[in-house]
């Protein structure tokens, strides 16, 4: 049923609301998949240890950054996430990182997992209270799909709303068995538990550890697992490096920028440097051109200036990533703002911490990925253009 059919009906219409939290919608997953998941303790309140060591530290020192495990985190790690592979074989985990305040995980879920262990895996504890999908019964689901019953909310009867809502919520909680969010859901609960127990919380003040909800990455392409790990083992680091440098790592709301409002992340004083030349690469340049303007380029990198750029054809970007490679101080323009909790990965996390990057946006952040179009490439071009004239 396509938008308009829907409001023919008379059914109420939503609009999409983005999550980071959303599934993707095209995967099964019922099935076999890799994924890295992400939990985050509610109200980011660091639970599970403490980040220790320096940052300064070289590789064997023994004391870089690494988070040191409350007893709620060490539970975590010996007792509950064993139990993830113990009550669902078909789960494997792979690698776990425990952060203050969130957890990751990379799980292979190596066959799937219908007709599973789900109901044995979690205990009677799961049939009340948070667990209490598991016993529900679902065959009553499919008929929420039919028009008489859609109609149940139109009609202003409380006692068919109730049951409207009821087969909805079934049939919700249906489609979860045996799936991965039936995994992290067990997860949970046993982590739940965990808390509840070494903080001593009475029945009447229990409330979940972590925020409703999960992020899970699904491993589609080569070298996307090697990146995850990664990613993993650097967590600690990158947590001090942005305590330590916590201006930098920070998203600024409507700065000035060439005459726009701007979201901004970095060091905004590079704006200030008045050597500042635009990475700009028209289709009429010749290859002598192109050589000659590299050049000229590099040289302003080379001597301390600022490379301004929104990075969008090849050539741009060839001659934007030397520049990272060889820690020239960058103003890199976006299609796309930044989300709340936004940091930069990889070199440009680096780059950042550093203060040799600037990030910036006049439009702001959105989740779907769009083609970015021509007017917006000419506009991010003309912003280039007058932050290099700045100077």
């Amino acid at each position: 049923m396509d938008r308009d059919e829907a409001i023919a009906r008379g059914l109420e219409i939503h609009e999409t609301k983005h999550s980071m939290k959303r599934r993707s919608p095209w995967h099964d997953y019922h099935g076999k998949g890799t994924y890295m998941l992400t939990l985050v303790v509610e109200g980011r309140i660091p639970l599970l240890g403490k980040l220790v060591g320096r940052v300064n530290a070289r590789p064997g020192d023994g004391d870089g950054p690494k988070v040191m495990l409350s007893e709620l985190g060490t539970a975590i790690v010996k007792e509950e996430i064993p139990k993830i592979h113990k009550y669902y074989p078909q789960v494997e985990v792979w690698k776990i990182c425990i952060m203050p305040d969130h957890i990751h995980a990379i799980v292979r879920v190596k066959e799937d997992l219908r007709g599973g262990q789900a109901m044995e895996s979690l205990g009677t504890g799961a049939r009340g209270g948070h667990g209490a999908a598991l016993t529900w019964e679902t065959g009553g689901a499919p008929a929420l799909e039919k028009e008489g019953n859609l109609a149940l909310k139109k009609e202003g009867n409380p006692e068919m709303e109730k049951e409207a809502a009821q087969i909805e919520m079934t049939a919700k909680r249906g489609k979860e068995m045996d799936s991965l969010g039936m995994v992290v859901k067990g997860f949970k609960l046993g982590c739940n538990r965990a808390y509840w127990r070494i903080f001593g919380m009475a029945k009447a003040t229990r409330k979940g550890l972590f925020e409703p909800g999960y992020n899970d990455k699904l491993l589609l392409h080569e070298g996307q697992l090697k990146g995850w790990k990664k990613y993993l083992d650097d967590n600690p680091r990158r947590l001090m490096v942005k305590r330590l440098n916590p201006g930098l790592f920070t998203v600024m709301q409507n700065k000035m920028v060439a005459g726009r409002k701007c979201q901004m992340v970095g060091n905004c004083f590079l704006l200030d440097i008045p050597d500042k030349m635009a990475v700009i690469v028209h289709r009429r340049y010749s290859e002598g051109d192109l050589a000659r303007l590299r050049k000229e380029w590099l040289a302003c990198g080379e001597r301390g200036g600022v490379l301004v750029s929104a990075a969008i054809s090849t050539k741009e970007k060839e001659v934007l990533r030397e520049a990272m490679n060889r820690g020239y101080r960058i103003v890199l323009l976006r299609e796309n703002g930044f989300p709340k909790l936004y940091k930069p990965c990889g070199e440009s996390f680096d780059a950042c911490s550093e203060g040799q990057l600037l990030q910036i946006s006049p439009w702001e952040y959105h989740m779907e990925k769009k083609t970015i179009s021509r007017e917006q490439c000419l506009e991010l071009n003309e912003m280039a253009e007058k932050i290099a004239e700045w100077g």
